[in-house]
């Protein structure tokens, strides 16, 4: 009969070969050789310690005690010293492309910094 040497895969066969494929994919490498890139997402400060901003890293490294710029939409750029990077509620050195963590800055008064700002080195 016609049809009856078809490839057809159904079920489980196609859900196995489809994620097969899929999991062979290779995932692109972070961009780390890039300067140091962050969109600011949110702004608060602490007391006594300084301003904080949140954020994931797109692009490059940033190590504790960097300078960085921060640019900002329709106001000259501002530079800061990073005094802390937290990641998931611990303290880290360093961050990298993919993270998602917040930057200590003592010295930032409140307002200097909004949602939308970008910090690069």
């Amino acid at each position: 009969m016609r049809g009856d040497h078809a490839a057809i895969v159904v079920g489980v066969g196609l859900f196995k070969r489809r994620s097969q494929e899929l999991f062979s994919i290779p995932e692109p490498a972070a961009p780390q050789s890039a300067g140091f890139r962050l969109v600011v997402s949110d702004v608060f400060v602490i007391a006594q310690r300084g301003t904080v901003v949140t954020g994931t890293v797109e692009a490059g490294v940033l190590a504790m005690g960097a300078r960085v710029t921060i640019e900002r939409a329709g106001r000259p750029p501002l530079t800061a010293e990073v005094a802390a990077i937290e990641m998931v509620r611990r303290t880290v050195r360093s961050a990298a492309a993919g993270d998602s963590i917040g930057l200590l800055f003592k010295g930032l008064a409140r307002g200097e910094v909004t949602a939308g700002d970008v910090v690069r080195t």
